[in-house]
């Protein structure tokens, strides 16, 4: 894997985090009290959705690193959804975004070494 794979697909997520996270918060400022608990999590899951797709049309070994960024994007938009859902939107933002970069990291790492032991 090139490191100039590895630093543009850095580079492209660090961007969309930011501007994701700074249009979010912006646009749900006036309505949404504390709008930034809603735009962290939005950034997580766009920077590095931005990333694997960066990884993902690069070469082989790029994308088993692409394909456990998208792992990791799947859980966490899972776990968040499921915590709005059952527990509202108030308590379960900030929760669900720990507990979904938790089991986010446990699905990347699984899918990361799982893809591996392909031929």
């Amino acid at each position: 894997m090139e490191s100039r794979t590895l630093a543009s697909a850095a580079a492209a997520g660090i961007a969309a985090f930011l501007v994701t996270v700074v249009a979010v918060t912006e646009l749900l400022l006036p309505t949404v009290e504390f709008s930034v608990l809603v735009g962290l999590p939005a950034g997580i899951a766009v920077g590095v959705a931005v990333a694997a797709a960066v990884l993902l049309r690069s070469g082989e070994e790029s994308r088993r690193l692409g394909r456990s960024l998208a792992a990791f994007v799947v859980v966490f938009l899972a776990v968040l959804a499921v915590g709005v859902v059952l527990a509202g939107p108030r308590t379960s933002i900030l929760a669900g975004s720990v507990a979904g970069v938790a089991l986010g990291i446990v699905a990347g790492i699984a899918m990361f070494l799982l893809s591996g032991s392909r031929p």
